[in-house]
């Protein structure tokens, strides 16, 4: 029977997708929601409708609502990502101020520690677990704000992170998290339709944020240590890219005395582009690549032991070192 909700979650999540984009781009159209280009980050040739995340977020929700039993989890992530979402808009409309976009990330980490979503590391203290799980949260949601930064990058990496939640969720037979991950990429998988370059709609800041708030969710939703106590670095190894782009800019803009938070090009996205002259698409698609590898590293770490989790860990953070290293040489505008 759960073999049966989840297959229909996952083609209910798909085709809401695939059918609903086309009225966001309309909405987006309508009511002026776009994306105008400019002189500095923005520069497709004509503006470009947000409420992508809109659509996601329907498409997300709807199969869990419809085949699910409501549990205090399934409340806190549709309470906090609905919170997100109309957060999101504000900020997609520019009606919003830093501190007031931060503030309900803030409210909304908080309602996915009261329903019980947090870490559950038994070798730290509990208030250590909530502690790290509320900086978790908020990282997560602001690391795919960040790498929302070309056309079907945020999108693609999402899908394979939720595949991968996915696939060990299947293993410890956790059917909330099944449903979950598998709608959340059956949903982006449609979305990636319209996201891909060139882009006829973006995920703006609601679509992005949200995301972020739902994979930082699942992530520590997850158990990666039946066979190997240490494999908890997994969670942190599948959102690795947006975690790296999002502490590169911070290192990176400090560097060059900008504030943190101050929109530049520093992106490695961006820099991987420059440095092999390489087009949207062609870029997207290496991400999708190291994805891939990353993915694959996160499941051998489930069924190995700890000698190997050690080994892919440090080779992993060796490879981002030495990307980050070689990609800050180029010149940014």
């Amino acid at each position: 029977m759960n073999e049966i909700i989840i297959i229909l979650s996952f083609i209910l999540a798909f085709f809401m997708s695939i059918y609903g984009t086309p009225l966001a781009q309309k909405v987006a159209y309508r009511y002026n929601i776009l994306d105008f280009p400019d002189d500095a980050l923005k520069k497709q040739k004509k503006p470009i409708p947000y409420m992508g995340g809109v659509i996601v977020y329907f498409a997300f929700i709807s199969p869990a609502a419809l085949l699910f039993d409501f549990n205090s989890e399934l409340l806190g992530i549709s309470f906090a990502s609905s919170i997100i979402l109309i957060i999101g808009l504000f900020d997609d409309l520019k009606a919003l101020t830093p501190k007031i976009k931060f503030l309900f990330q803030i409210i909304a980490t908080y309602i996915l520690l009261k329903s019980g979503i947090y870490i559950n590391l038994l070798f730290i203290p509990p208030w250590l677990n909530i502690v790290l799980s509320f900086i978790w949260i908020l990282s997560i949601i602001n690391a795919f704000n960040i790498i929302d930064i070309m056309d079907g990058l945020a999108s693609s990496v999402g899908v394979l992170a939720c595949l991968t939640i996915f696939v060990i969720s299947l293993y410890n037979n956790n059917f909330l998290i099944s449903i979950l991950s598998l709608s959340l990429a059956a949903s982006l998988l449609g979305f990636l339709k319209f996201n891909w370059e060139p882009a006829k709609i973006y995920l703006g800041d609601a679509g992005s944020m949200f995301i972020g708030l739902v994979i930082g969710a699942l992530t520590i939703m997850g158990d990666y240590c039946k066979y190997n106590d240490i494999a908890f670095v997994s969670g942190i190894l599948i959102l690795s890219i947006p975690i790296f782009d999002m502490i590169y800019v911070m290192i990176l803009r400090l560097l060059h005395k900008k504030s943190p938070f101050f929109g530049t090009a520093d992106h490695f996205s961006l820099r991987l582009k420059q440095k092999f002259n390489l087009s949207f698409s062609k870029t997207v698609s290496i991400i999708i690549i190291i994805q891939l590898v990353l993915s694959a590293i996160v499941i051998l770490n489930f069924y190995t032991n700890q000698i190997i989790t050690i080994i892919t860990t440090i080779i992993v953070l060796a490879f981002f070192l030495l990307l980050g290293i070689e990609l800050a040489k180029e010149k940014m505008k």
